[in-house]
Parts: C-alpha cells; structure tokens; sequence
C-alpha cells in the first residue's frame, strides 16, 4: 500500500485522435484505466491513472484528442487537451509516425513551446512502418527538433515503452504527493466509475452513446474484509436498457464481472459489485424527473 506521501510526477498524455493514446495509457500503467472502444473521442473528458516504480508515481493524465478543423465540439476538446498541459509537470506529445505529417508535428510542437511547457515527444506506431520508412521519418524529426527529447515506440507491441518510463524515473523532479489510489475507496468514486464505464464500452460498442452518466451509490466495507459497491448507470433513452442487459442478462453479468475482476487485481481484495440501471427523462427545463431503475447485476 502507499504511504501518506509519495515522490509524484504528474504526466499529460496529448495527441491527436487515433494517435493511440489510450491504448499508450494501459499499456503504461500494465492496467487499464482508460477506455479503449471502437469509437472515436471515446476519451470524452480527461482520464487520470499512476504507474508506481522505485517507491515513485507518475500520474498520467489522458484527455481527448487534439483536432484542429472547425467544428465546436473538437474547439473545446482542443482547448481542453491544452488546459491539461497547464496542471502536470510535461507534456507527453503522442503523434502516429506513419499518418502524422511533418507540418503537422511542427504546428502541434509550436502551439505547446509557446507556453513554455516541457515536451517529451513520442512517435508511436513503430510497428506499422517498414525499417527504411521509419529510420527516414525519424531522421527527419530528430533534425527538426534537436533540442527535444523523442522517442520511438510501439504501445501495442509494448516497443520503448520501458526506456521512456525509466527515463523520466531517472531525470524528472520528483515532488511529495499524496497517492493517487487513496486506501480509503470513498476518495476513488471517480476511478470506480470508470471502470464500470469502460466494461460498459467495450461490450455494447456502437449501440449506444459513449456519454452514459454514472454514480456510486454505495461503498461498504465487509467484516471480512470484501467491499460491497452499488453503481448506478443513467440512460437517455429505455431502448438502451435490453442493450446493456443483453439476452437473459448476460451482457450485464459479463459487464459486472469484467469490472469486479479488475477492482480486485488493482485494490487486492474481494468485491461485491452491484449495477442499477436507471432510465432518466429529460426535458428543456427540468434535468430529471421521471425515471425507471432496476437492478441488473
């Protein structure tokens, strides 16, 4: 378990869409913590979780995808990932080295030294290039950006991943924090829900939006050490409840299970985990106010 204090280093993960940020996330920190569907801008809202080494944590922080063309919604998701960059001590730049141009590794590189914000800059998806294809590209990079630190990595194939890691261990300050997984579970109701959110993702895909609401009704703990957690997710729509249920409920069992299974891997302990799904009415001036709730699993 962690101390009251930890050496702490706080980590923002940018990039644009399918650069492969979420899957860089897990495979970060050897669990998942981020949500990795199909869709895209899945990451809706920025995404915290720690890699503890050599008695230090860095917290890593994921947030959606930097996009530059016109539309609102990706304005404020650009404006969002640059918030980020103002609460952690480096930025990690995540760019796709087979799809990224030059131009636009430059522009990104430029907006973020405007600030003044240390970057680290990762060219991800090694893998997909060919030996002479990726040498050139990142010759290319390297000449442009010789006063930065870069590496070249693969987070699906787990390729340089632990050279980075071991490399901001060794050079980065370090300051005393409090852990980011408190013993105390009532202080980790946000990490519990998206747990829950991610299983959720992951086993209905496209059927539904990916902007579910959820809520940790209850954390109890058990005189035999287990924990008991009720969580209840918030639908649009009564459509969705079969959705989620799955046939004779099997989907929301799975749900359930995938999500138990990774709160005992990551606490060390037994746990009960109850799901509500609560079909919630909504209209032009009242947020709620007629709803179903059942429990499912």
């Amino acid at each position: 378990m962690l101390s009251n204090k930890i050496k702490t280093l706080k980590v923002g993960i940018l990039g644009k869409p399918n650069t492969g940020k979420s899957t860089l996330f897990n495979t970060l920190i050897k669990k998942k913590h981020s949500i990795v569907t199909r869709k895209a801008q899945t990451t809706r809202r920025k995404t915290t979780a720690v890699l503890v080494k050599d008695e230090k944590q860095i917290i890593f922080t994921d947030t959606p995808g930097i996009i530059t063309n016109k539309k609102n919604i990706n304005r404020g998701m650009f404006k969002e990932a640059s918030n980020v960059a103002f609460e952690v001590d480096l930025v990690l730049l995540l760019f796709n080295i087979k799809k990224d141009s030059i131009d636009d590794i430059i522009e990104s590189v430029k907006y973020f030294e405007k600030y003044q914000i240390e970057l680290v800059l990762l060219l991800n998806k090694i893998d997909l290039l060919a030996t002479e294809d990726f040498y050139k590209r990142v010759s290319i990079i390297k000449d442009h950006f010789k006063n930065k630190i870069i590496f070249s990595i693969s987070g699906k194939k787990n390729i340089g991943i632990d050279q980075f890691i071991n490399y901001l261990i060794k050079n980065k300050n370090f300051i005393n924090d409090k852990p980011f997984i408190q013993k105390d579970l009532s202080k980790n109701l946000n990490y519990l829900t998206e747990i829950v959110r991610e299983k959720v993702l992951e086993n209905v895909h496209d059927e539904i939006p990916f902007n579910l609401d959820f809520k940790v009704e209850k954390v109890e703990n058990n005189k035999d050490m287990s924990v008991t957690i009720h969580i209840t997710i918030f639908l649009k729509k009564v459509s969705y409840k079969p959705i989620i249920i799955g046939k004779n409920g099997e989907n929301i069992k799975k749900i359930s299970m995938l999500a138990r299974k990774d709160l005992e891997k990551n606490f060390n302990k037994k746990f009960h985990l109850f799901l509500f799904l609560k079909v919630i009415k909504y209209n032009k001036n009242t947020k709620s106010n007629r709803s179903n709730n059942d429990y499912l699993g």
